[in-house]
């Protein structure tokens, strides 16, 4: 088969998109001398509906269970208008359409959420602005008396409505979008107001399953696929197959309050470790798992999950 001379990748147009499509551009150009790669911009449910939570805009445009920053970019790679799709990791549904694969990742940023806090907030009762059901259940028991409010939209749009809300203390983003966009690791400026970045412990507050990571997916057996495996960086592709592997055992999307990330141990193993919160309860599970392959770890943990909820339930008939 001959040599592909260009390649088109699909992505959002958000800045931190378009960033982050840039570094999937670089990536191909580096491997491949010579190879033109151009982007395409696409409109997502995602981006357009930003007026209700994020959970529920799969049900309000009919994107089924698919992410609902996916699903169109993957129509465009179906019809062929479009040769690899770039996402954040986050964003894919635990299992793939047989028709696409999960060719490569970049190496992972980050994983770390952030603390976007306005100056003199610390000593006040907080007041939390985020769209995520995991960041709401995990201030409510991190930052006991705390208030959740609702914020949705790419990273700019966020900082900006948080400017605009006097009222509200801070809000919570991914490091390694701020990263990618270049803010400063400590402070932001919004409005001629600085606001201090603080930095949430992995183990305490637990990003979303496949943060930090870019995902590069094209359609199975095309002949870009073995194009874009080129810039494949396997540590990443090793420790986002197990968090994902859990997420299709769980069936879990965005309407679910888990978080978690997946590490390599010293001796070259893997280590899973995950936050959970049974529906009804504001006790978060934490469990964790190790092992030498993504898929038994992933196994182990939900096993160990399913033990604890178990556990739970059995609790509670004795307790009546």
């Amino acid at each position: 088969m001959p040599r592909m001379q260009s390649i088109r990748i699909g992505t959002r147009g958000s800045a931190l998109a378009l960033a982050q499509a840039q570094l999937a551009k670089q990536a191909l150009e580096t491997a491949h001398p010579g190879l033109h790669v151009a982007l395409t911009i696409i409109n997502t449910a995602g981006d357009r509906r930003t007026d209700i939570p994020l959970h529920e805009v799969n049900a309000a445009t009919g994107t089924g269970d698919k992410g609902v920053f996916i699903a169109a970019i993957e129509e465009e790679l179906a019809a062929g208008r479009i040769d690899c799709a770039v996402h954040s990791l986050k964003d894919m549904p635990g299992v793939l359409d047989e028709r696409f694969s999960l060719a490569a990742v970049l190496p992972r940023e980050e994983q770390a959420d952030v603390l976007v806090l306005r100056s003199g907030a610390a000593g006040a009762p907080l007041t939390i602005a985020t769209g995520s059901v995991r960041r709401s259940r995990l201030v409510q028991s991190c930052f006991p008396g705390a208030r959740v409010v609702p914020l949705r939209g790419n990273v700019a749009t966020r900082l900006r409505k948080l400017a605009e809300h006097p009222e509200w203390s801070g809000t919570l983003l991914a490091r390694a979008g701020l990263n990618r966009l270049g803010y400063d690791r400590r402070w932001i400026e919004l409005q001629g107001e600085k606001y201090q970045v603080i930095e949430l412990p992995l183990r305490e507050f637990p990003p979303a399953l496949g943060q930090g990571a870019i995902a590069l997916e094209t359609r199975r057996g095309d002949a870009a696929e073995p194009l874009v495996a080129a810039v494949n960086h396997a540590p990443t592709m090793r420790c986002v197959c197990c968090e994902r592997r859990f997420l299709a055992l769980l069936q879990a999307d965005c309407s679910v309050p888990v978080g978690g990330s997946a590490c390599e141990t010293p001796g070259g193993g893997l280590e899973l470790s995950v936050c959970y919160y049974p529906e009804g309860s504001d006790e978060p599970l934490r469990l964790s798992a190790s092992g030498n392959e993504p898929e038994s770890v992933a196994q182990a943990v939900y096993a160990r999950l399913q033990e604890a909820l178990s556990a739970r339930v059995a609790g509670a008939e004795v307790g009546r």
